[in-house]
């Protein structure tokens, strides 16, 4: 095995209920994955993953030289989309990995110069944003928010940087509110995660940790809830792969 690709975080070393240490094991967990992330995405997405991108942009509306953040940009997949959607838009992405930031500049040396020159990236963390208040008119994450060491002091930092009536898109993994089949959701997650980890990595957690974030997330409802507590108004809320993926748009009341 690659030895780059060797995953030698343990969960048990972790407390994700502190900000602190759910930020370490993001910050390390996305080193040993930035090098397989397209292709893996693709496994663990049964071939979808990009689709699902596709319709979360397509599900924003037409915005003049729109201001668009990308938040947990990974390799660039949906800066590219935004950039490819609004041609005279400028987009941010950051991330809190600077393999995966590597990865995202390699991608953007090989796109047309219209987008080089209206694409850029950058270390940072979703709950720490420098970007001014009512910046964006957009702001995107591609299973993001799962990932915060903080959500609500996310959604807060969200809700601060986007213009009135500005838009969120979001697509993460989900949950049923019924107990019984939000376990039989996890279980099934954590095999197909677990599987993917133990071939690629050695080590079963480091998608096994998919579905153990998932846990701590809010379910379906009370994400809803939660996004109106925050100020968000809600404009779509599509399932895909029979609800364990979520695609959110919501506008900024």
């Amino acid at each position: 095995m690659n030895e780059k690709r060797r995953f030698r975080l343990h969960m048990k070393d972790f407390d994700f209920a502190l900000p602190e240490s759910k930020r370490e094991y993001n910050r390390r967990l996305f080193s040993p994955v930035a090098e397989v992330y397209s292709g893996i995405t693709r496994i663990l997405s049964f071939g979808r993953d990009a689709a699902w991108k596709r319709k979360q942009v397509s599900l924003l509306p037409e915005i003049p030289d729109p201001r668009i953040l990308d938040l947990a940009c990974g390799p660039g997949d949906l800066s590219f989309l935004f950039a490819a959607r609004y041609p005279s838009a400028r987009i941010s992405g950051i991330d809190l990995n600077s393999d995966m930031l590597d990865r995202a500049s390699a991608n953007l040396s090989r796109m047309p110069g219209n987008i080089q020159e209206r694409v850029d990236f950058s270390l940072s963390d979703m709950n720490e944003l420098s970007f001014k208040d009512g910046e964006f008119d957009i702001i995107s994450g591609g299973y993001a928010l799962r990932n915060s060491p903080d959500l609500g002091r996310t959604l807060a930092e969200i809700h601060r940087m986007l213009k009135p009536g500005g838009y969120a898109a979001f697509l993460d993994f989900s949950r049923s509110r019924w107990k019984l089949v939000g376990r039989l959701q996890l279980d099934l997650l954590s095999f197909w995660g677990r599987l993917w980890g133990r071939v690629y990595h050695g080590n079963p957690e480091v998608y096994g940790y998919i579905a153990e974030s998932l846990k701590s997330f809010p379910d379906q409802a009370d994400f809803l809830r939660l996004l109106g507590d925050y100020g968000f108004s809600p404009v779509h809320y599509i399932p895909r792969m029979f609800g364990m993926i979520r695609i959110t748009v919501v506008r900024k009341s």
